[in-house]
């Protein structure tokens, strides 16, 4: 389970686009995106994800941006899927962007008809030609916690889970050593900020492991270990094994 390590240097610079300027995405660029979308790596295979570009005229979304083109996913409503669908998506944000196209996760709209009968709707990415810089200028543009705020140890491979994106920039990861094994960790929100985060929260957590996916060597695999020690005020999701 590997996603394209090719996207890696957009990591650095990537950034989320809320200024575009209405001009259609040309179908050659649409097709190639699409084509992408097709092989995108999951991180829970048995999930069901169905995921569609749609025009803007089909889509309610509350931010008055003038992309006319997003992405909508849908999935099953369980922290695993969830943390799926920002696992693949993000694939797609980091692709999008290395074409040179500005790209922003949203939660806040819908497709105006369910992509799926029996799936419910996840999230969504409007994207196309920006109106402002599609990438940073400076590693130090990013707003993020410091390396020892998200781990227990150094680790240059924890850099680029550091820089992904997060539901107001909430950051809401955690990652601990032992031996082989990175252990990773969800913040516990408390119960007002898990009425407006939980389920974006468990989106941030895919969007991290894609990035550490991204920048770990060798093949990426993510598993459940019982061992895994308790961290206050974290809930322990998965193992990263890290020879």
């Amino acid at each position: 389970m590997q996603p394209d390590r090719g996207l890696r240097e957009i990591i650095y610079k990537r950034k989320s686009t809320r200024s575009y300027t209405g001009e259609p995405v040309p179908q050659e660029t649409l097709d190639a995106i699409r084509s992408y979308m097709a092989r995108l790596v999951p991180l829970f295979a048995q999930i069901p994800v169905q995921m569609d570009i749609l025009p803007a005229e089909e889509v309610r979304c509350m931010q008055p941006w003038k992309t006319p083109h997003f992405i909508a996913v849908s999935t099953e409503d369980s922290p695993d899927a969830l943390m799926n669908v920002g696992f693949m998506l993000q694939q797609m944000d980091l692709y999008i962007q290395s074409l040179g196209l500005g790209a922003c996760w949203v939660g806040l709209g819908r497709p105006r008809k369910a992509l799926s009968d029996s799936l419910p709707h996840a999230i969504l990415m409007p994207f196309g030609v920006a109106a402002e810089p599609v990438w940073r200028e400076e590693k130090n543009q990013f707003n993020r916690r410091t390396p020892d705020e998200i781990a227990d140890l150094p680790d240059l491979r924890l850099e680029c889970a550091r820089l992904a994106p997060s539901a107001t920039n909430s950051q809401p990861w955690y990652f601990l050593h032992q031996g082989e094994q990175l252990h990773v960790y969800q913040v516990v929100q408390g119960p007002l900020k898990r009425m407006t985060l939980g389920k974006m929260n468990c989106i941030d957590m895919g969007i991290a492991l894609c990035h550490l996916a991204i920048a770990c060597d060798g093949e990426f695999t993510f598993t459940r270990s019982e061992a895994a020690p308790q961290q206050e005020g974290y809930t322990y999701i998965g193992t990263v094994p890290v020879p």
